[in-house]
């Protein structure tokens, strides 16, 4: 038995070992379900050893073989035996390179039955690995392992059960469609599912939890109303709500109404898009209704402060609010939530401006 094959089997022992009593580390601690919880329970230390021991002794007798001497020296030792008893006492007195160019003048001189009789002669000699007994201590090692993980691997399949069926109900309940034309959530403005949307449970949580939740709670204060629709029902929606949907050649993905103090939201929560900043935009709008005069319905974006700061740098935050001053307010809300930094570097003014007002930072 060679030392690699040693060396090869303590190695699989030792990471056999680490990987099962270290499996909590090698996933993390975030988010451990009930089938990686189950697996953590079953390999404490002591499994985890035996577990380790069995593959590692199970390598090595995989790899054991008698180790098979040099031809050459079983030829040479061939040779021998067709020497009489009184020549090979001669022999054996020659030194070595005698004896060397003795046993290369016989293998030179070898005839096809001499080579046949040799090659025998070898195979003979050569030492084997008896089968038998390697196959019947990988029989016990593989009976032993199949007998320590029993319990582990029943307890692993019937916690995955449970787990799938838990997966398959979550992913039910977040398929389920929303009949309720309103929602109520604490601390946010009504949701409202428009009429001829179908919209999933799940997806209207996700959207809600990740862009609304997140935003300011004194924007939330503001806004009474939160419209959802799907994203192929958008256009004729807000047509029908009189908006122009070209807007100069933006487009329109939401909007917010003076009127009733709502927003207008497109439920596509996968789409790769700023959609927290979206929401964002459209809650600042709602900030510079809820703060008009009697004149007219925008208040901030109308004052002359705000007018003197468009005019001082109006493509400052982008093309998109620089011929719309209402436009630009709701701009600078939107990265004084979600990018303060690109603000200060964008218009230092401007920030200083929506800091004043939002008390953010």
């Amino acid at each position: 038995m060679t030392k690699n094959k040693v060396f090869l089997s303590i190695v699989v022992f030792v990471g056999v070992f680490s990987l099962l009593y270290g499996y909590q580390d090698l996933i993390g601690t975030e988010e451990i379900n009930m089938v990686d919880q189950v697996l953590i329970n079953g390999f404490d230390f002591q499994m985890s050893f035996l577990v380790g021991l069995l593959s590692g002794l199970l390598v090595l007798v995989l790899t054991y073989n008698k180790e098979k001497i040099d031809p050459n020296i079983l030829t040479e030792e061939y040779i021998r035996t067709k020497f009489s008893t009184s020549d090979l006492a001669k022999f054996e007195m020659l030194d070595e390179e005698t004896k060397q160019g003795v046993y290369d003048y016989y293998q030179d001189h070898f005839d096809l039955d001499d080579v046949a009789d040799c090659l025998s002669y070898i195979e003979k000699k050569q030492p084997k690995t008896n089968k038998f007994v390697k196959f019947g201590l990988l029989g016990v090692i593989c009976c032993a392992l199949i007998l320590v993980l029993s319990p582990v691997h029943s307890d692993y399949v019937s916690a995955k059960e449970q787990y799938n069926e838990i997966l398959r109900q979550q992913e039910e309940a977040y398929n389920q469609i929303i009949t309720e034309q309103y929602l109520y959530y604490e601390g946010l403005p009504t949701i409202e599912i428009l009429p001829g949307n179908n919209l999933k449970a799940g997806d209207v949580q996700k959207y809600v939890d990740e862009f609304i939740r997140t935003q300011p709670q004194f924007l939330l204060d503001n806004c009474r109303l939160i419209k959802f629709c799907e994203p192929q029902n958008f256009d004729a929606i807000a047509v029908a709500d009189g908006m122009d949907i070209d807007n100069r050649g933006f487009g329109t993905y939401a909007y917010a109404s003076a009127s009733d103090f709502s927003i207008t939201l497109q439920m596509d929560v996968d789409k790769d898009y700023d959609q927290k900043g979206t929401v964002s935009h459209e809650l600042t709008h709602i900030f510079d209704f809820a703060h008009a005069n009697y004149y007219t319905y925008y208040g901030i974006s109308d004052s002359y402060e705000w007018q003197r700061l468009h005019e001082m740098a109006p493509g400052s935050l982008g093309e998109y609010g620089r011929d719309d001053t209402a436009e630009f307010f709701a701009d600078a809300g939107e990265m004084y939530i979600n990018y303060p930094d690109e603000l200060k570097e964008a218009n230092m003014d401007i920030f200083n401006f929506m800091n004043n007002l939002y008390q953010m930072y």
